[in-house]
């Protein structure tokens, strides 16, 4: 995500005299008092008490992000001040800040022309024009902001994102550089300029940076970390390990380093480290979900003993925690390991606010473990609880279709639609037609349900989705695009489509765009991970799709899809031993009993592929 520009500018007056008293005070850097004196172009010592006060009122405003309330108090403030370059300056960040750039340039325009060495006005206005795409412009305005404040970091990081936005950075790097020298010992340009660029996939450059500015500032936590990641994206295990314990030496209770330190340990094949990791990571939380974090990334690695030891040992440490058998309900499941999911759901007390849905989980486990009876009276109960979940409703019919009662499953969904026209509804119907081969039926039923509701997000999204299972692709991105001018931030449909595009090779550029908007909206969300890796991967950048594929597989460790994806990456990456374990992992999660609710082509076709693709790796190893 792009940092907020928009920063409060470096502006500031002198609220009170004497405010620290003569022990202790800092040591004055004559020069630079100096050079700011030389900036500040005051007409009159002291503003009126009047303007003043509004001042101080438009900064709380401004604190409480009440940014309409701040205008409104500077505007005050100007009448009694008329004219005064710092009043304008700040009005000008409050439009900012409410998106009316135009009128915060017009502002900007206003102060500079009556006063051109005002080093702060330049300074924003360079930002603004930046934020509204006027490159040139706004290049012009930070050299100036430069000029009369040297010293200022401000303007030469502005300017560095500039030339990162017009795609220059050997410009950027030598804006940070530029820095170095005005301040000698600087660190900040170095850091951000280095995370800025390995986010954008440039190692190369990303990493002398890191470095040089972790020289100069060897306890900034998070450029350690940028390391740490920027080693593990370029697969050099040991520097990475060694950064996050530099970053750990830092702050070794940073519950986020904690994780990703015991994830790498784990690619790396180190569950010693990793166990000291998580260790003192479940030592420090008592959050469920932090142990269910743990426990997924030991999934991850093929460990499913070690992620039910972190499950065990947190229930016993905290017994009759219902939020902890949830989570070891979830891992069972993820594992298909119903029966025990079954029991770990059932630990859930009826009245805690978890027992909905643990209790729908667990009548799904049975169903899946063939226990039909039982999990149908779970249903039955469910739904006589709550008459109108559509969630329940649905997955009353998905178990009563297990069962072999596909007649009845079809009349439950007919008769609750009769009752609530519930978009859910419609796709479990949907999804049920397409099980039994009835894709006109399905799209049927939902177009008629879009009659009635032409614009509802929901059931465009379930046609959309009904027309891929149908086979008809063109269809099915016509309804999602659909989904997107109702509302372009569904980051259901974004996905959807910029997956559709990516697996195809199509318009990668448009599907990059979605898939980045779904990442932001959802973060760390592993469907959405898997779908960029996999563009990645269709254009052939390797190293950024390995990243990727790696965090959606230790999300979601059991989804054949996903695994496949990483096994490819991996074997386009030379890493076939890689690619033959993740590869083995997806035949496990196929072989175990689970739920052939639509997908892709059924388990059959997905072995198949992995098999032959197993089997390439076998006779390219022989060849060698």
């Amino acid at each position: 995500m792009k940092p907020n520009l928009l920063l409060a500018p470096a502006l500031a007056l002198a609220l009170s005299a004497g405010a620290a008293g003569p022990q202790g005070r800092p040591r004055v850097d004559v020069s630079a008092m100096n050079e700011a004196l030389r900036s500040s172009l005051d007409q009159e010592p002291h503003a009126s008490a009047s303007s003043y006060a509004h001042y101080l009122a438009a900064r709380l405003a401004h604190h409480d992000g009440d940014h309409r309330a701040a205008v409104d108090q500077l505007r005050l403030a100007l009448a009694t001040d008329d004219g005064n370059p710092f009043l304008l300056t700040c009005l000008a960040e409050e439009y900012a800040r409410l998106g009316d750039l135009g009128r915060s340039e017009r502002e900007l325009r206003a102060v500079l022309e009556k006063a051109p060495g005002y080093a702060p006005a330049q300074l924003l206005m360079g930002r603004i024009l930046m934020e509204g795409g006027k490159l040139a412009r706004a290049q012009v305005h930070l050299a100036r902001a430069i000029k009369l404040l040297p010293r200022d970091p401000e303007a030469y990081l502005v300017l560095a994102q500039l030339h990162l936005e017009r795609g220059a950075p050997d410009e950027a790097v030598r804006a940070v550089e530029a820095l170095s020298q005005a301040l000698p010992g600087e660190a900040t340009g170095y850091l951000r300029l280095g995370m800025a660029l390995a986010e954008r996939g440039d190692p190369a450059r990303a990493e002398p940076l890191l470095r040089a500015g972790l020289e100069r500032d060897p306890g900034d936590l998070d450029g350690w970390v940028a390391l740490a990641e920027l080693y593990a994206a370029t697969r050099r295990p040991g520097p990475a390990e060694d950064a996050y314990e530099r970053a750990l030496e830092r702050d070794p209770d940073n519950l986020d380093v904690l994780l990703a330190a015991g994830r790498l340990a784990l690619r790396n094949g180190s569950p010693v480290r990793a166990r000291a990791c998580f260790d003192r990571l479940l030592s420090l939380s008592d959050d469920p979900q932090k142990v269910m974090t743990a426990a997924f990334a030991y999934l991850a690695a093929g460990l499913p003993e070690a992620a039910a030891e972190v499950l065990d040992a947190a229930r016993r440490a905290r017994a009759g925690d219902p939020r902890l058998a949830f989570y070891a309900g979830v891992v069972d499941e993820r594992l298909h390991r119903y029966p025990q999911a079954a029991e770990a759901f059932a630990l859930v007390p009826e009245g805690d606010g978890l027992f909905p849905e643990a209790r729908l989980h667990r009548a799904n486990a049975l169903s899946l473990a063939g226990q039909h009876p039982r999990a149908l009276e779970l249903l039955r109960r469910a739904a006589a609880d709550r008459p109108d979940d559509a969630a329940v409703l649905a997955a009353w019919a998905r178990a009563l279709e297990r069962s072999g009662a596909q007649a009845e499953a079809e009349r439950l969904l007919e008769g609750a639609l009769q009752r609530q026209r519930s978009p859910e509804l419609y796709d479990a119907l949907a999804r049920h037609y397409g099980r039994l081969g009835r894709h006109a039926d399905a799209l049927s039923a939902l177009g008629e349900a879009l009659l009635a509701s032409p614009r509802d997000e929901g059931l465009l999204f379930a046609l959309g989705a009904a027309y891929e299972r149908a086979g008809d692709v063109e269809k099915c991105l016509e309804k999602m695009r659909q989904v997107l001018a109702l509302n372009p931030d569904n980051a259901l449909a974004l996905n959807y489509v910029g997956y559709t595009l990516a697996d195809r090779g199509r318009e990668l550029d448009e599907a990059e765009k979605m898939l980045k908007r779904a990442l932001e909206l959802r973060p760390d969300t592993g469907e959405y991970l898997d779908s960029l890796g996999w563009l990645y991967f269709r254009r052939g950048d390797t190293a950024r799709s390995v990243e990727l594929l790696q965090k959606a597989a230790e999300l979601i460790p059991f989804e054949p899809e996903v695994l496949e994806h990483l096994g490819d990456a991996y074997a386009q990456a030379s890493r076939p031993a890689d690619a033959a374990q993740v590869y083995r992992r997806a035949l496990q999660a196929l072989d175990s009993p689970g739920d052939d609710d639509d997908g892709g082509g059924g388990p059959g076709a997905r072995r198949g592929a992995l098999e032959r693709k197993l089997k390439l790796l076998s006779t390219q190893a022989a060849g060698r």
